[in-house]
């Protein structure tokens, strides 16, 4: 029998030895992992020994094995090794293993946690406790603690508490999470289950926006449709004091002709023009809607804002445009930027100046206001009247005129506020 050089061949049957215990380390371990420990691992534990020893005797030159034999024993262990490759490929497929269950359970889009009684986890896949490390920065370790916080909405990122907590984190995604008991052996286990709605929450938030934008619409609206009765009324008034000019002028030429020649102008009906006239300019009762600050107040009343009046408004010429400028807009800043429904003003007066304060419910300024627009152009007709303005914002918002009761041309500007509205506001001096 002939016998091949063994010093020529002794490192590669060696290095092919030691790949084969190798592969039969890897498949024993892959079939302990899916868990097959029967026929199977002790086969191929069997097939790792032998391996071990062929590798062993090859090393130590406990003989010298003929080539074929080394052929032979390689390529058994190949199909071997390749069936068994292709065996657990099969069971990995469609199995259900310890591996698999573990993979997909990282895998899933939502967040996941069983916990049981105490908060201790049992399960938490990387989605929840991810989302845990975001909102604050530790890994989740007891889940009860988790979900009573959600519950009660104690996390700075909490949108809302409850049975169905809803969160937001600073990257914008929201997560809502639901909670339920499961029985297993017998043993009460919590499920936490953390579901992604950003794209459903921020539809929501954009449907609110549009809901509040429209409702000022709407509401600005009727106080248009409000604001226009009035006008088309005061325009009718001007068309009768536009006629009553016109008569008292007829009248007026009719006496002077009736002075310069009598004998050419009826006696008595000129006495009953002059009575006529007389009559309409006599008469002083004013309607409802001709008194002032009602379409303002009516205008408070459609935008939503309860107007309450403590005190009497002045209601001498040169102050009711002032006064019914300020009505109009702090009426419309309460209900724009306080998201208020109540309007407030106090007046008191005392020998020479009415002060007049105006304060509201809802939302405080959360930083100083910048006047622009009504108010700065409030406070300049408040000035050209003869008085003053002053706003403070915190720790809540008070707007005061300070007007004079005779129309006067001296300005008083900034001025101290002499009280705050119902003893609300502290003194602060804070100016805006």
């Amino acid at each position: 029998m002939d016998y091949y050089s063994w010093d020529a061949l002794q490192g590669v049957l060696m290095l092919i030895a030691f790949m084969f215990v190798f592969t039969w380390t890897y498949l024993l371990i892959r079939l302990v992992q899916i868990k097959i420990c029967g026929k199977q691992c002790a086969a191929i534990s069997l097939c790792a020994v032998l391996s071990y020893l062929f590798y062993h005797n090859l090393r130590e030159h406990i003989s010298e094995w003929p080539l074929r034999v080394c052929i032979i024993s390689f390529s058994f262990q190949t199909v071997v090794a390749f069936i068994t490759a292709v065996f657990i490929y099969r069971q990995e497929k469609t199995h259900l293993s310890a591996m698999s269950f573990r993979e997909g359970f990282d895998t899933l889009p939502a967040g996941l946690c069983f916990y049981t009684a105490g908060g201790m986890p049992k399960m938490v896949n990387y989605r929840m406790d991810s989302l845990y490390f975001n909102i604050t920065g530790e890994h989740l370790s007891n889940g009860e603690e988790f979900w009573q916080k959600l519950s009660d909405g104690a996390y700075q990122c909490s949108v809302s508490g409850g049975k169905q907590p809803i969160i937001c984190l600073p990257d914008g995604t929201a997560f809502s999470f639901m909670h339920s008991v499961i029985k297993v052996r017998n043993e009460d286990v919590y499920e936490l289950i953390a579901s992604d709605i950003t794209g459903l929450y921020n539809l929501a938030k954009e449907l609110e926006e549009k809901k509040k934008r429209s409702q000022q619409i709407n509401a600005r609206l009727r106080a248009l449709n409000s604001t226009m009765r009035y006008v088309i009324m005061e325009k009718e008034l001007l068309a009768i004091k536009t006629r009553i000019h016109d008569e008292l002028g007829q009248s007026l030429l009719l006496g002077r002709r009736y002075l310069a020649s009598p004998d050419k102008v009826d006696a008595d009906q000129m006495l009953k023009q002059w009575k006529n006239t007389f009559g309409l300019l006599l008469y002083e009762e004013r309607e409802d809607w001709q008194k002032p600050y009602l379409v303002n107040t009516r205008r408070a009343e459609l935008l939503g804002v309860k107007l309450t009046v403590e005190g009497v408004l002045p209601e001498e010429e040169h102050l009711i445009a002032v006064i019914d400028t300020a009505i109009a807009v702090h009426t419309t800043n309460v209900q724009r930027h306080a998201e208020g429904t109540e309007a407030y003003i106090r007046i008191t007066e005392d020998e020479r100046f009415y002060n007049i304060y105006f304060t509201n419910n809802g939302k405080a300024p959360e930083k100083g206001i910048r006047e622009s627009g009504g108010l700065l152009n409030l406070r300049r007709m408040a000035e050209r009247a003869g008085g003053g303005m002053k706003i403070r914002s915190l720790p809540a918002f008070e707007m005061a005129l300070k007007l004079p009761k005779e129309k006067i041309t001296e300005d008083f500007g900034d001025y101290e506020l002499s009280g705050a509205y119902c003893g609300r506001l502290q003194d602060d001096t804070s100016d805006v």
